[in-house]
């Protein structure tokens, strides 16, 4: 793949955010200052919809999580670059519920459109963040169009759509494909609708930059060989 989608959540000190679903905010900057280095050019996940460009990095943030508005936009603003924070609109400005004792806050309207006025891309993250391969079909149309007319509604404008979970199915995308989303964001990918599923890497707090290219490089690469060695 000629661009590497990158996953995050929260964005903060281990004593403020925990380890779960975490990175600290000088992990996240060795991330961005690598592939600045590298020349790439970094893009936001609804401008997958268009020509895909020979090397690029997409850097997405699910949740929109308040620490993840905090420390990405300014890391990413350092470089002149830009990323994509997926919201749920039900939950903006309050806490992350489906975390459970872990939840934490969650940005507001003001500092989305803030962001985005910074060239960020504010995603449709679902309604209310459910699994929407366990809904009603009709819930799963709602979850996405009602998510999507929300964010307008606040003055967004959703270029992607991202499954909460990494869990969807082929109704899923047709929702995505119906509220007009060219691209959507999961985990594996499907290759019936390969740009409404596109598969990212899920950076996890032990992540350093070394690991990290140990996920985007070196792991790949030993499965296929392995593969290869199977009778």
């Amino acid at each position: 793949m000629s661009v590497t989608i990158l996953c995050y959540h929260k964005v903060g000190s281990l004593e403020d955010e925990g380890r779960s679903l975490n990175v600290r905010p000088s992990t996240l900057k060795s991330h961005i200052s690598y592939f600045a280095r590298k020349g790439l050019l970094f893009v936001t996940a609804g401008e997958l919809a268009g020509e895909w460009p020979s090397a690029a990095a997409c850097f997405t943030f699910d949740d929109a999580y308040s620490s993840a508005l905090e420390h990405a936009v300014d890391l990413l603003g350092q470089f002149g670059e830009r990323g994509t924070f997926y919201a749920v609109p039900e939950f903006v400005g309050l806490a992350s519920s489906w975390d459970g004792e872990r939840a934490r806050p969650l940005a507001k309207w003001d500092t989305l459109r803030s962001a985005q006025s910074a060239g960020h891309e504010i995603g449709n993250h679902t309604l209310t963040h459910p699994k929407l391969d366990e809904l009603a079909d009709a819930d799963v149309e709602r979850e996405i169009q009602g998510a999507h007319d929300r964010l307008v509604e606040e003055g967004l404008h959703p270029g992607s759509v991202c499954y909460p979970y990494g869990a969807y199915d082929d109704r899923s995308l047709k929702a995505a494909e119906q509220a007009g989303y060219k691209v959507g964001m999961a985990v594996r990918p499907i290759a019936a609708s390969p740009l409404l599923a596109l598969p990212r890497v899920i950076v996890a707090y032990s992540d350093s930059l070394p690991l990290l290219l140990y996920k985007l490089n070196l792991r790949p690469l030993l499965r296929r060989t392995r593969a290869l060695q199977k009778p």
